[in-house]
């Protein structure tokens, strides 16, 4: 995509069409370049902007089908981790209108973004889960395709940090590199510890040994999340999100 084009008017129309959610993007949202150099699947503009927004959009309503299968309802206060610049936050006011929702990233630009442009209240990550520590619990933690980047090293260890942050009787969320999404990655061999990782991925400023491409298999997963939260898992779907990311949903025990 070439920087001459105007997206101003197309990300507006976008927008308008799939919610009317913000129209600004920031210039280093990586799902939008990621999106604009897939030119073989996108290749007008417009189709650019359309699916930035609508696959925002249907991923904020995923999130709240999956809320609405396992909670009675009322209000509710949201973590979404590892936000980025918004591509899902900007949808989940609307489409969630009853959460009070605080997103998280690594990036203070992303973080100041989604505060000043977005309109959510936003905190600033941690590298290391062992650092990571919210001034409150939340009903839902939500991570979307977080885990499709980390090593063995912290995988486990994430899972705990996350879970920690759950309410008792909460929901923990996240989806995985499942193995439907192999194809997407090279067909790779996975080892028998049913994780394979490389050290590589579109966040060319986070190192690729802590934030690379992962296939995870679900009895992996499992294993971990168990040895890390002993959360029950109430409920996974193969391939449910985008059509091959796994989707695992853990309820915490109330106390």
């Amino acid at each position: 995509m070439t920087e001459s084009i105007d997206w101003d008017p197309l990300r507006k129309n976008a927008a308008g069409r799939h919610g009317g959610s913000s129209a600004v993007v920031h210039q280093d949202d990586l799902l939008w370049r990621f999106i604009a150099g897939l030119t073989t699947l996108f290749p007008a503009p417009a189709d650019v902007a359309d699916y930035y927004f609508s696959d925002g959009a249907k991923s904020a309503r995923m999130l709240a089908a999956a809320i609405d299968r396992h909670s009675a309802g009322g209000p509710l206060s949201i973590m979404e981790f590892a936000a980025g610049y918004g591509m899902v936050t900007r949808h989940l006011k609307r489409v969630l209108p009853n959460a009070a929702i605080t997103s998280c990233d690594i990036h203070e630009a992303a973080v100041e973004f989604l505060q000043t442009e977005i309109g959510v209240s936003a905190v600033l990550s941690e590298h290391r889960p062992e650092d990571l520590q919210f001034a409150q619990q939340y009903d839902v933690v939500f991570a979307l395709s977080f885990f499709s980047h980390m090593p063995e090293s912290s995988f486990g260890r994430w899972l705990g940090a996350l879970y920690r942050n759950v309410k008792p009787g909460g929901l923990f969320i996240f989806t995985t590199h499942g193995l439907a999404s192999r194809p997407n990655l090279g067909d790779p061999e996975i080892p028998e510890s049913g994780i394979w990782f490389k050290p590589l991925s579109e966040q060319h400023d986070i190192e690729g040994a802590e934030y690379g491409s992962t296939l995870s298999t679900p009895e992996f997963v499992i294993r971990e999340l168990y040895a890390n939260t002993a959360a029950p898992l109430a409920e996974f779907k193969a391939g449910y999100w985008w059509q091959h990311q796994d989707l695992y949903l853990a309820r915490k025990p109330c106390q």
